[in-house]
């Protein structure tokens, strides 16, 4: 049995490297399957799945599935807390200087060249998940046709729908990995006592924004607004976005426009998820009290619906019909892979330097070269070539 303490420590140090929003998905995956070989691709790609169907941060549902697989509920909670814990660290420490300088010069000096490094690293995820996921013409099909679809910015959850029809009609062929047997999954999922954890997590998040209300009564209204997002919002933190800026600048004027925009530009810049902008939102309220109540606003909800819905997915997914549409969503998660891709290529590629970064960052990516090597030669370059040299 992996002990906790390494799952901990996995993917803390993958939270800490990882970038390009869904993107994402594609480092968590070359890590627990390729690297490790914690859970099979098939079974990869079951959660990829999943996590599209529900609400919430992606990525964080990912590796808290993942943990679940591993460890129960347990490992669930220690995933999610260690892939969220460098990009909350690394949040505060800029939010206390952006409130205390009000300057972001050379954080837009770095985010420059971050995205271009960033759109080598969303291109090398669609090679990567496009080779598991579009197993034939007909998920590849599925996969164009919900690029277009996210591209004329239709309804996540009637792209879904229509990628899952259109794979029960087309009835694309399956990948030939098999998935594994429910009694090869971790016995720790057949515990119903695992549940009895979750009762006293919920307690102590409630008890929390009691606690938050007698400090500061906007706060807890933020953490539930946050939780009420994050339980409702479908299609990734991407999605989350204007929730959120209604929420926080129309709506209570917590944030102005510049604050907000300056916060998704950090939540951008930081590892770990997209979301991570609530962090920001947090400490304007209430410093770092603000910043953790926040962030556990926004990402418990849909953590209790993903771990009460896991074993019931299983269940279902042994069904023909349900494993045909899975076929369909996955491919649909493709095309939302590619919209990004395009995106982030549009707004990062504005000069030659940033068309040369990217390159370079691609090239090392297909020579293997570490992420964090990557990422850390990548920043300083984009420092000196985008800020001081200009």
């Amino acid at each position: 049995m992996l002990p906790l303490s390494l799952l901990f420590k996995r993917f803390l140090k993958l939270g800490a490297t990882a970038y390009g929003g869904p993107a994402m998905s594609g480092q968590i995956k070359q890590v627990v399957v390729g690297d490790y070989g914690w859970i099979r691709e098939q079974e990869f790609l079951h959660g990829i799945a999943l996590c599209q169907l529900i609400p919430g941060a992606t990525n964080v549902q990912l590796v808290t599935y993942v943990g679940y697989r591993l460890r129960g509920i347990w490992g669930a909670l220690f995933s999610a807390v260690a892939f969220t814990l460098p990009a909350f660290i690394a949040i505060v420490i800029l939010s206390a200087i952006y409130f205390k300088m009000q300057t972001l010069w050379f954080i837009e000096a770095l985010f420059k060249g971050l995205g271009a490094i960033v759109v080598a690293i969303v291109l090398n995820a669609c090679i990567t998940l496009g080779r598991s996921i579009l197993s034939d013409w007909k998920v590849a099909l599925i996969s164009f046709l919900s690029f277009f679809g996210f591209f004329f910015r239709w309804n996540v959850i009637l792209i879904f729908i229509l990628a899952a029809l259109a794979a029960l009609l087309l009835n694309p062929k399956g990948s030939k990995l098999k998935p594994p047997s429910h009694e090869e999954l971790n016995p720790t999922m057949k515990k119903g006592k695992d549940y009895l954890i979750l009762g006293p997590v919920i307690i102590l998040v409630y008890l929390g924004l009691v606690l938050c209300y007698v400090i500061n009564p906007q706060l807890t209204y933020l953490s539930l607004t946050l939780s009420k997002i994050g339980a409702l919002a479908f299609g990734g933190g991407f999605t989350m976005i204007p929730l959120i800026q209604y929420e926080v600048v129309d709506h209570f004027h917590w944030l102005t426009t510049k604050e907000f925009l300056d916060g998704i530009a950090l939540g951008q810049i930081t590892p770990g998820p997209i979301m991570i902008t609530a962090t920001f939102i947090g400490y304007k309220l209430s410093g770092l009290i603000g910043a953790l109540m926040a962030t556990i606003g926004i990402f418990s909800s849909s953590f209790f619906i993903l771990v009460l819905l896991i074993p019931h997915y299983d269940r279902l997914r042994r069904i023909e019909i349900v494993k045909t549409m899975e076929q369909g969503i996955l491919g649909s998660f493709i095309g939302m892979l590619g919209l990004v891709l395009y995106n982030f290529g549009r707004a990062a590629f504005v000069d030659i330097p940033s068309i040369i970064l990217a390159g370079a960052a691609f090239l090392a990516l297909l020579k293997k070269i570490g992420l964090p090597y990557i990422l850390l030669s990548g920043g300083i370059l984009s420092i000196l070539i985008f800020g001081f040299l200009k």
